[in-house]
């Protein structure tokens, strides 16, 4: 399957695949070669790119998967792989969300700073 990934800044990866692994809110979904059409709702997480020769694994936040005619799209509000990663970075964007969720929140600032904290999180574990 071919594979065109885009984030919402712009940034883009094209790609050869034989099989896409994709967080979603009820687990890892695989599509293979062939995948009956299908538009599924990505969440925060690590993405494996497996081709026959090797794995990648790429860090996103949240976004949506299209697969149609073994042509996959994935837009994500952001995505990176691991070498691209600053780690030092995402250690404060995990203290300070650690920090905000000690204070009172309205019910869209409790989300967000849940979200900044889950994508810490993944980024770090992805390292």
């Amino acid at each position: 399957m071919e594979l065109k990934m885009v984030s919402f800044d712009g940034k883009e990866y094209s790609g050869e695949l034989s099989r896409i692994s994709l967080p979603t809110n009820d687990g890892i979904r695989t599509i293979l070669n062939n995948h009956m059409d299908v538009v599924i709702p990505v969440d925060i997480g690590e993405v494996k790119l497996i081709d026959k020769k090797e794995s990648k694994t790429v860090v996103v936040s949240e976004g949506m998967f299209n697969f149609k005619d073994n042509h996959a799209q994935l837009l994500v509000r952001t995505y990176e792989f691991p070498e691209e990663i600053d780690k030092n970075r995402a250690a404060r964007a995990k203290e300070r969300a650690e920090i905000r969720l000690q204070n009172e929140l309205s019910s869209k600032e409790l989300q967000e700073t849940e979200l900044a904290l889950k994508r810490a999180i993944t980024r770090l574990g992805s390292i």
